[in-house]
């Protein structure tokens, strides 16, 4: 079994076996990631890499703004909701302008978005 095959695997048990707190957290860390590869691409002068980063990250917080439970408390429901999908738009204006100087802007807002849930999930 190659090293790619084992790694899907353990991903994939990992995501079926995790909790919804625990799910959160991981798309929060892989929204941070794949931003975080869009810029290294940015720097090796690579728009391929640039678009497909910022286009899983993108897919990463729209999963997390559709999992917004309006219900719970409205008021905070849509103000989250509201910050999505702003740190989405930013990430759409970065692929399209071919830009990176707003891409720290939401990695400081995921990650403090991610220290938070974590706090609430303790």
């Amino acid at each position: 079994m190659n090293y790619q095959k084992m790694k899907n695997n353990y991903l994939a048990t990992e995501v079926l076996s995790a909790t919804p707190n625990k799910l959160i957290s991981m798309l929060y860390a892989g929204a941070i990631k794949a931003i975080k590869m869009a810029q290294m691409a940015a720097e090796n002068d690579d728009p391929a890499k640039v678009h497909v980063n910022l286009v899983k990250a993108q897919d990463i917080i729209m999963e997390l703004r559709y999992a917004v439970n309006e219900e719970v408390a409205p008021e905070l429901g849509q103000q989250l909701i509201a910050l999505y999908e702003f740190m989405y738009q930013t990430l759409v204006d970065a692929n399209v302008n071919k830009t990176t100087a707003q891409l720290t802007d939401v990695i400081n807002l995921l990650t403090e978005l991610a220290n938070t849930w974590q706090q609430l999930g303790e």
